[in-house]
């Protein structure tokens, strides 16, 4: 998820992306279906550990962005994929 949202930031979308948006982008993108409670518990463990941003809008839906941490924790998986 890390790899995504950072992939979206360097295609200039910087604001909160909404949860069910970025299911259906990494459910387009892999062969299998990803619940959205798995991602839901991924993205609160994410926030935990201060990799990304929680937000709400008006309806209460849940979006996300990455913070300074997040970028730099994807800036090293993309550098460790590509050793």
């Amino acid at each position: 998820m890390l790899l995504v949202l950072s992939a979206l930031e360097a295609r200039g979308h910087d604001a909160p992306l909404p949860v069910m948006q970025l299911l259906s982008l990494l459910n387009t993108a892999v062969n299998k279906d990803i619940y959205s409670t798995n991602l839901r518990t991924s993205l609160h463990t994410l926030h935990r550990h201060g990799l990304v941003l929680k937000h709400r809008n008006a309806s209460l839906n849940l979006a996300v962005t990455l913070t300074d941490a997040g970028r730099r924790k994807a800036d090293a998986i993309r550098y460790k994929l590509v050793v």
